[in-house]
């Protein structure tokens, strides 16, 4: 799996090369053909942000590209899955008709027209993607793929070897499994000890959100909770129902870059087709393609119309859930860096309530403009003013813990919560060095492999 995503971060380097040559002399070095700006609107509307400026022409671009390879990917796993036979020959050209997540089928089906492939020059690197696909050992690749962990230490490579300055401004980073894991079961133990709710997060009363899902490692993880819960009830039966309909209607998921978006929807397929209960072609896990931190409010005003019903469909199920869903639980690991260019105002002002105190002193500094900060807004918001109990789990940077910035965040949480928990990780490369109390190497807890020394900053 780490070969595939390599080659495919070459090539999808290549075609965003390509693109940014052909577009060149239409466009004078900026902008779009005319043809994408409809599609650009669209995404806008949907994602609930705006591409302004370098880095918004640079999310932009960079998202077509992701859509483009990772649509195949996904296109090629689906089509596995009716080909199983090994001399079977996946043919890119009619990807389109295996995607089953409809707002990717549908940025798909505008980008690769045959004009519009020709006009970017993306035809021989798409044939050199469909050579690969057809070269690659289907058993051995998906016993790899659907074991433990694989997925997300596949899409993670991807981002690093094809847009490492993305990747560090967005805060694409590999959560631990053993982290997911004990986020999800002291959530588990918390609802079953304070909210007096025995089954925990098996309960149907339960409503579970990752805000920024990335490729669904807690999804997944909290669906595993629910499953192996229900097997110590006896409820082998209903299990696999249980945990489809779960994953249908109450565990949701939002994510803003399209590559983990479908890697998400792969990863919790694939469990329920593990289980025995597949998702039909017209059904869907609960994850949206959306900025998490925008449209939970009902707009003062009327919105710009979308032209594409898959763009229409997507905004309107991620608001119901972001306006109606009981939603008890928040849980994740939230961006941590700021991604101006892409804001839009109600993201913005989302830090103001920090920016006061009543006891403590008045916040110093430019702390608050951290993305994670949003994060932590939006979960309070959403489970003190509108579901008014339930739980927020975040893995973060530690700075709001005792920064100059802070005070008021600090002074809230202890006013309109009734319990907190910290743990901190250390780990922090500015205060500690990165070493432990006794002097030892403390990298980071998420250290990996393929990054030893992980993110600089420390977390909680």
């Amino acid at each position: 799996p780490q070969d595939v995503a390599w080659f495919l971060a070459s090539y999808a380097r290549e075609a965003r090369a390509r693109i940014r040559q052909a577009m060149a002399p239409v466009t004078g070095g900026g902008g779009d053909f005319p043809e994408l700006a409809e599609v650009r609107q669209d995404l806008e509307e949907t994602l609930g942000i705006h591409f302004r400026g370098r880095k918004g022409d640079h999310f932009f671009r960079a998202t077509l590209v992701q859509t483009l390879f990772y649509g195949l990917f996904s296109a090629w796993v689906l089509w596995h899955q009716s080909h199983p036979d090994p001399d079977a020959r996946f043919n890119w050209r009619a990807a389109a008709y295996d995607l089953h997540v409809p707002v990717i089928g549908a940025i798909f089906e505008r980008l690769v027209t045959p004009s519009r492939l020709r006009q970017l020059d993306l035809i021989k690197v798409l044939d050199w993607t469909g050579d690969l696909l057809n070269r690659i050992d289907r058993g051995a690749f998906f016993q790899r793929f659907q074991q433990e962990h694989a997925v997300q230490y596949f899409y993670e490579p991807f981002l690093e070897a094809y847009d490492p300055e993305l990747r560090k401004e967005l805060g694409v980073w590999y959560t631990p499994p053993e982290v997911v894991e004990y986020m999800v079961a002291r959530i588990d133990a918390v609802l079953r000890e304070e909210l007096e709710l025995p089954d925990g997060l098996a309960d149907a009363r339960v409503h579970v959100l990752d805000p920024c899902c990335g490729t669904g490692a807690y999804l997944v993880a909290v669906l595993e909770r629910i499953a192996a819960t229900l097997r110590q009830k006896g409820g082998d039966a209903l299990l696999a129902h249980d945990l489809k309909q779960a994953a249908m209607s109450r565990i949701f998921g939002f994510e803003l870059l399209p590559a983990p978006f479908v890697v998400s929807h792969l990863q919790l397929g694939l469990l329920l087709q593990q289980l025995g209960v597949p998702l039909d072609t017209d059904e869907r896990a609960a994850v949206y393609l959306t900025n998490a931190l925008t449209g939970w409010e009902p707009p003062e005003e009327e919105k710009r119309q979308i032209t594409a019903a898959p763009f229409r469909r997507e905004r309107a199920a991620a608001e119901r859930v972001k306006q109606e869903a009981p939603i008890l639980v928040i849980l994740g690991n939230p961006p941590y860096d700021g991604y101006a260019d892409v804001a839009v105002e109600e993201e913005r002002t989302l830090s103001e309530a920090y920016r006061e105190t009543k006891r403590g002193p008045k916040p110093r500094g430019q702390g608050l403009n951290d993305l994670y900060v949003r994060f932590y807004r939006m979960a309070e918001r959403r489970i003190v003013e509108q579901t008014g109990k339930g739980i927020v789990c975040f893995i973060s940077n530690y700075s709001w813990l005792d920064g100059l910035s802070h005070p008021g965040m600090r002074e809230r949480y202890l006013e309109v919560f009734d319990r907190i928990w910290i743990d901190s990780l250390n780990g922090d490369k500015y205060r500690t060095g990165k070493t432990t109390p006794e002097g030892k190497p403390d990298p980071s807890i998420f250290s990996t492999p393929m990054d030893p020394m992980g993110i600089q900053v420390g977390t909680a």
